[in-house]
């Protein structure tokens, strides 16, 4: 955590009262998952930890997350970037391609939550004990993974996610990444 963070950091962002905060850099944009606060480096290192934990580091499942994770801090890094930069292009046309991209992260991150949303019932269901100061156990974590990654629950909607990411990746570089670099276009 940075230096510098407050309660009005929290404030600003519109994250609960209680929540846990301590998987969150609040330079970063804050994705909430029943009660705590990730950024998108802490989220993916999370999922990727729970995946190893579950499935083995060198499982098919395992390296998808692996891919999840890193394909979510390109996506976060790359829209911090676009949204710091943007503003400094002269070029119109080139502008709005940026800002066009910077929609889209709405869209793609609107899955993302979805996808989240839907791994929260059967992460609460499976922690029937609740450990100290309210945190979810282990169950839940595995059940996470499960939800996220399970042939019979969310696998294809996740390989769809992760599909869009690349692509999205990929369109950015080849589309606005040279703008980025000179930024004055």
């Amino acid at each position: 955590m940075p230096c510098g963070f407050s309660e009005a950091d929290a404030k600003g962002h519109k994250i609960p009262v209680g929540y846990s905060l301590k998987n969150w850099d609040p330079t970063e944009e804050p994705i909430m998952l029943l009660g705590s606060v990730f950024d998108a480096n802490s989220l993916g290192k999370w999922i990727y930890d729970w995946t190893v934990y579950h499935h083995g580091s060198g499982s098919p499942i395992g390296e998808m997350a692996g891919e999840l994770w890193l394909l979510l801090i390109q996506l976060f890094g790359k829209i911090k970037r676009a949204e710091e930069t943007a503003p400094k292009i002269r070029s119109m046309e080139k502008r709005e391609m940026i800002e066009e991209f910077i929609e889209a992260r709405d869209r793609i991150t609107k899955k993302f939550r979805e996808l989240l949303n839907a791994c929260k019932a059967p992460m609460l269901r499976s922690s029937t004990k609740q450990n100290k100061e309210g945190q979810l156990g282990k169950s839940a974590g595995v059940e996470f993974v499960e939800t996220l990654f399970g042939v019979d629950r969310k696998l294809e909607e996740t390989n769809r996610f992760i599909a869009s990411l690349r692509l999205w990746n990929f369109r950015f570089d080849t589309n606005c990444e040279k703008f980025l670099r000179e930024r004055t276009i």
